[in-house]
């Protein structure tokens, strides 16, 4: 790490801070949100009862559809701890692009399966240099996907524990798996319960997993878990 870059560290971490244990994230998710209700059992991924709009954090992160920036409790609090942690680690990358969450109220919304509870987030990936199109999502072939800028965002997501899994192209996980154990930042037995094999049986009961899904080449989609830690159902 070269002096200058250290500085910039050094007076990003003075105002902001790493990503720590404990409330020191939530504060800036919280921000108006109120106290989280720890009684609530369980979260639905069909209607969102209770939702908050995601905060703008321009230093952070790029919301591209404000409209539908709408999630749980959960979902705000990995989005603000983990883009702020990332700015810290990466101050010269770009902020994250934010595509839908969901809508105020949850349920359809259109052009999606999934979105409808406030607990899917999809969010862009990193081109080469750290580069993110603020407007939205940009397809990236072999040659622009920043491998290491990428890792970093998905570790630092698993790394909040609230993570169900995260979606994304078979070809940018098969390169992922391939540069974490080369570089000597997973073993394979780590990097094969991050990155299962495809047909792995009972991996999509697993959490804190990555798996292929089509037509997410620009993007990943990241599911979280609700307030008790279990996964989202259709109540």
């Amino acid at each position: 790490m070269t002096i200058a870059l250290t500085l910039v560290l050094s007076a990003f971490a003075a105002e902001y801070g790493p990503l720590v244990e404990g409330t020191e994230g939530d504060e800036i998710a919280a921000e108006g949100l109120g106290q989280a209700d720890t009684g609530v059992v369980g979260c639905s991924d069909q209607y969102l009862s209770e939702g908050f709009d995601l905060p703008e954090l321009p230093l952070f992160y790029t919301r591209a559809q404000v409209n539908h920036s709408w999630g749980s409790r959960e979902m705000v609090d990995v989005i603000v701890d983990s883009t702020r942690h990332l700015r810290w680690l990466m101050p010269e990358a770009d902020p994250i692009t934010i595509g839908d969450i969901s809508a105020e109220r949850g349920g359809f919304l259109n052009g999606h399966k999934s979105h409808r509870g406030g607990v899917d987030v999809d969010l862009g990936i990193y081109a080469t240099g750290g580069k993110q199109d603020p407007r939205g999502f940009t397809a990236l072939g072999p040659g622009t996907f920043d491998l290491e800028r990428n890792w970093m965002l998905i570790s630092t997501l698993l790394d909040t524990g609230k993570i169900d899994m995260i979606l994304l192209d078979r070809g940018h996980i098969e390169r992922l798996r391939a540069y974490t154990v080369r570089a000597g930042l997973l073993t394979e037995d780590e990097a094969e319960h991050v990155f299962p094999s495809e047909g792995s049986r009972g991996s999509w009961e697993n959490v804190g997993i990555v798996r292929h899904a089509p037509n997410h080449g620009d993007h990943i989609h990241v599911r979280v878990l609700c307030a008790d830690g279990s996964k989202a159902d259709a109540r």
